[in-house]
Formats: C-alpha cells, structure tokens, sequence
C-alpha cells in the first residue's frame, strides 16, 4: 500500500516488480460457481432457494482442481439427482465447453462475490428431481413461466438462452 503523494491519503495497491498482485486489499470473497438450466423440451428446471428464498436454476461452487464443466455435472446430481447432457451449443466458439451459456458475476452475501459460468443440459423427459436439503420447492418452467417468476433478472435472462439455445 501507499499513501499520500500526490493523491493524498488514499490508499492504493502497488503490483510487485515480479508481476505478481498484491491481494492484500483485494475486497471480499471470490468463489467460481456454477448454474445449471436443466432443460426438459420447452422448460427449464427451477429451484427455490431456502436459505436465500427465491427460485434460480441448480448451482453451487467449484470444488479445488474441479473444471466449471465437472463442477455442473456433480451440483447437477447432487442437487436434483438428474444425470444431464452437456451437448456443445451452436455457433460456440472453439475450445468453449458443451452447454456453457455465458458468465456473470454477483454478490454472494456473506460468500462473497460469486464468479459465475452458466451450462444448460438436456435431461431425459422421463427423469425424475430427487431434491437434497437444499431445495424443497422446484418447478419445470416455460417461457411465459419464466417471465413472472420471482427471481434475479439475471435468472431470467440466462433462463432465455437455455431455453433457445440449440445443440450442435
């Protein structure tokens, strides 16, 4: 840190010659995480949250050494039990991982700042939600559904794109 000099008393990282970066001051909490939509035809699986009380798509945070693709597969099955199918989307770039809808960062409470990739995977018509204590209440959800839905914009944007996204 520095102070004073020509910007007086405000404090400011410095980069160390090494390149590396000073994190001393760095603000809250990161963590990647995950959101899945998992997509059944024409809707989308929601969940309503009990700790934060209101309904988003299944996610959780990455695990040390885990990829944002591993991380959905797992927080898939452990939240909903759901085997999915993370298929590559049309027109995504090279080397994108199959299903990766976009990222988004966000406040996380106490957690911090979430660092956010969205996947959307296909599950069988048939499949069956087993939900851990995460959750009680979950909904598939259309479109229409989508917009009413008491959610983050965000949710419902990202909810959009799962919904039209199409499979190469």
């Amino acid at each position: 840190m520095i102070r004073g000099g020509a910007g007086g008393d405000r404090a400011r990282s410095v980069t160390p010659s090494d390149g590396s970066i000073d994190r001393s001051s760095a603000g809250p909490r990161r963590a990647f995480s995950v959101a899945i939509y998992a997509r059944r035809g024409d809707r989308v699986l929601v969940i309503e949250h009990r700790r934060l009380r209101t309904w988003l798509p299944i996610g959780g945070e990455l695990e040390a050494g885990e990829t944002p693709l591993e991380a959905a597969h797992r927080e898939l099955r452990e939240e909903t039990g759901l085997p999915g199918r993370f298929r590559p989307i049309e027109g995504a770039l090279d080397g994108v991982p199959p299903g990766l809808l976009g990222y988004e960062e966000h406040p996380a409470g106490e957690k911090g700042v979430h660092l956010n990739f969205v996947f959307v995977t296909e599950v069988a018509a048939d499949a069956e939600v087993t939900p851990n204590d995460e959750f009680g209440a979950w909904r598939w959800v259309d479109r229409a559904e989508l917009e009413q839905l008491a959610s983050p914009l965000n949710v419902r944007q990202f909810g959009y794109l799962a919904l039209a996204a199409r499979f190469a």
